[in-house]
């Protein structure tokens, strides 16, 4: 069986995506990674018999469609399933709705949940067969359990960690004016709740700016390390921040190796409150700063965190970190809020998505077409789509991506790299107890003619 991994954005859903190539090469299953951006070009040429895809969302329905006309089993394993708004495009009972309506009930062989209100929501909206609904939690998040924890960088290093989640007003990848508002609005959210979430959206990123620098020049003694989220720019953060000393923008490697590092953990409705938590490090909300419609927007950050009510009670806080942390009641945040949104926080997310994946009857036969890879997997492609699709089947998508991330360096980090696939690979299975060296993270190759692909084939050898 041959099951390809759709991977968003490297730097957030790559550890995740390697961790559940581990436990499907465990189980004998042949696993390729492969790059959101060059999924269709390289799926027809992989040989697969199923696809873990990032989202179900109207960009890339008739992507999808393609794939299932072809025969390919479909599944869904949401990089952004956890934090969800209680009301509009993103909450739970939209997102049933939006499956069901859209058409995507019926492609997709299964979805797999990060929580179960989510789930819930899908079956009380009867959207797709209670059978294709797997409660399992998301892999990325198995390194914050115990069991998969010294995975982690380990070495304490104390910094405040300032946690940024503002690419819709600060994108790294949308060059199109309003991309991100129309990005929204198709997504189901009303044009003139987005056009007000907007206008907020930018004076609150505002504020947060002068409220760090504030930070770094109230306490200069205290290392404040600055990440910005990975959809956005980090210019905006280095001209407003770079002159104070203590301060270092970096928004390189994993957000759980950052947070486990960190004294504290300093965010304004930032989904990574979550994973501070399930890491036992402090979050600070700085909910001053909020409006009540960005409040809303998404809830369960500020739930889950110490709120700070003004620019002096978080100076307080962060003069008595260690009673602060001492005094929040962890379990009682997963229990009560976290739960619902994650699932357990017991390291075997991927281990249930696995069972699943290698439960399930396999699809009628290998999906291999070059067709379609001239075609984009698409039933009527553009003129750019074929020119992409062409040049990926004569040189191989190794070689067309590389061109590509030349001339838009953005891309470059939506690239995966072989080397660091096999080491995370290694490591896993090392601290798992199996051989390492049994396990191996290599490019992929088309079925048919041998060229290099930008995917990455990870396999088990016994």
């Amino acid at each position: 069986m041959r099951i390809g991994l759709v991977v968003d954005h490297p730097k957030r859903d790559l550890p995740g995506a390697v961790m559940l190539g581990y436990q499907l090469a465990r189980r004998g299953v042949s696993v390729v990674l492969v790059p959101m951006y060059e999924q269709a070009v390289d799926v027809p040429r992989l040989g697969l018999d199923a696809l873990v895809v990032n989202y179900a969302r109207p960009v890339n329905l008739d992507l999808m469609r393609s794939f299932a006309k072809a025969g390919l089993a479909l599944y869904v394993l949401d990089t952004e399933g956890g934090v969800l708004a209680e009301k509009g495009g993103n909450s739970p009972p939209a997102m049933a709705a939006h499956i069901k309506a859209s058409g995507y009930a019926d492609i997709l062989a299964g979805y797999f949940f990060w929580g179960s209100r989510l789930h819930d929501a899908f079956l009380a909206g009867g959207t797709m067969k209670p059978e294709q609904l797997h409660l399992t939690g998301c892999p990325r998040f198995d390194f914050a359990a115990p069991h998969w924890r010294a995975l982690l960088d380990g070495e304490p290093r104390g910094y405040l960690l300032v946690n940024a989640n503002f690419p819709l007003v600060n994108s790294r990848f949308t060059g199109k004016p309003g991309g991100e508002r129309e990005a929204m609005v198709r997504a189901g959210w009303d044009g003139v709740y987005v056009d007000r979430f907007i206008a907020d959206l930018k004076q609150v990123f505002a504020n947060y700016l002068v409220e760090i620098e504030r930070l770094a020049a109230a306490r200069p003694d205290r290392s404040i390390l600055v990440r910005p989220h990975p959809f956005e720019s980090e210019d905006v953060y280095r001209n407003a921040l770079s002159r104070h000393a203590n301060v270092l923008i970096d928004g390189t490697g994993s957000v759980l190796d950052r947070i486990r590092n960190a004294a504290a953990v300093i965010h304004l409705n930032c989904g990574t409150a979550v994973e501070s938590v399930l890491l036992g490090k402090l979050p600070l909300q700085l909910e001053y700063l909020n409006t009540p419609t960005t409040a809303g927007h998404a809830a369960l950050p500020a739930r889950v965190s110490r709120p700070v009510a003004s620019f002096d009670e978080l100076l307080d806080a962060i003069d008595h970190i260690e009673r602060e942390t001492e005094t929040f009641d962890f379990a009682r945040v997963h229990a009560a809020d976290i739960e619902a949104f994650f699932h357990l926080n017991d390291g075997k997310a991927a281990e249930r998505v696995a069972d699943v994946l290698t439960g399930a009857t396999r699809s009628q036969r290998p999906y291999v077409s070059l067709l379609a890879t001239v075609k984009g997997t698409r039933a009527k492609p553009s003129l750019g789509q074929i020119v992409k699709g062409a040049a990926s089947a004569a040189l191989g998508s190794a070689v067309t991506e590389r061109l590509r991330s030349h001339f838009n360096p953005a891309r470059r980090d939506k690239r995966i790299a072989p080397p660091f696939v096999q080491t995370l690979l290694a490591r896993i299975a090392a601290h798992d107890q199996a051989s390492p060296s049994q396990f191996t993270a290599r490019r992929a190759h088309c079925a048919t003619t041998g060229l290099p692909l930008a995917s990455i084939a990870i396999e088990h050898s016994r």
